[in-house]
């Protein structure tokens, strides 16, 4: 069974944002860069509003109107992180607020 490439590139993209948000946010204490820790973790928020813009978009009714393949699969998947990063960038949920407070005070 092979992995769809739309979901394939998705994760990766995902992971790679991931660990570099974790090796930003190991090193903080070291560099205390407000920029690259606002950076990391409106990265992070970015990836939780995926998770969830993603369950959303499962839950709507397929339709036969415009064929499926791996090109739109994989435009599905560009738009959901475009979208997702965008909702982050825009003060998302707070969860980048949040933990900027936090960080700081350690």
């Amino acid at each position: 069974m092979e992995i769809p490439l739309a979901l394939d590139s998705g994760v990766i993209m995902k992971n790679e944002r991931l660990e570099n948000s974790q090796t930003v946010l190991k090193d903080m204490n070291k560099s205390k860069s407000s920029f690259e820790m606002r950076n990391a973790t409106q990265n992070f928020e970015a990836i939780m509003v995926n998770m969830l813009v993603q369950a959303m978009w499962k839950t709507i009714p397929k339709s036969d109107l415009f064929e499926k393949n791996s090109a739109s699969g994989i435009y599905e998947g560009i738009t959901l992180n475009a979208l997702s990063d965008e909702i982050a960038k825009g003060g998302g949920f707070g969860i980048a607020d949040m933990l900027n407070k936090q960080m700081r005070k350690e």
